[in-house]
């Protein structure tokens, strides 16, 4: 049970505006629903057990705006290194998105460490999957347009 209590001392607290957020993004996907060439809500999560905890690796804009803060932004990689990640970049973006099932997110420190033992046990393509997966599901405004902007590259 003590090793459970130390693990929780990871997981961030609710955001405050978090329920607000939710509320805001179903309404959005609601109303666009019939723009994206797939439906979000179908989309599969991949998830991980660790420590005999499930978790999952999702997204907000609020993540993605923490990430970008720190690193570069996360289109600017994809884009420069062809639709691949770093493995760096990709334990760095995994870690700001991991958290537990139902349940908040982890320091994204405590969260890139994490990812770079889940890659170590699954690999980089599986976890690459699941971050891109995940990326397309939450933040879906990150590719659209994305065909007229390679385009005109």
């Amino acid at each position: 049970m003590a090793e459970e209590k130390d693990f929780d001392e990871f997981i961030e607290g609710n955001e405050s505006d978090e329920e607000l957020e939710d509320a805001l993004e179903d309404s959005v996907k609601e109303e666009f629903k019939g723009e994206l060439e797939q439906d979000i809500e179908e989309m599969e999560r991949a998830t991980f057990t660790v420590k005999g905890r499930e978790c999952e690796i999702a997204f907000t804009r609020k993540r993605i705006d923490l990430y970008e803060e720190r690193h570069t932004p996360i289109i600017a990689s994809f884009y420069k290194n062809d639709g691949m990640f770093t493995f760096k970049e990709l334990s760095a973006i995994a870690g700001y998105g991991l958290k537990l099932v139902g349940d908040g997110y982890f320091i994204p420190n405590k969260g890139e460490e994490i990812v770079n033992k889940l890659i170590e046990a699954n690999g980089y393509p599986a976890v690459y999957q699941a971050v891109m997966l995940a990326l397309q599901r939450d933040c879906a405004f990150l590719f659209m347009g994305a065909q007229n902007a390679l385009s005109l590259a």
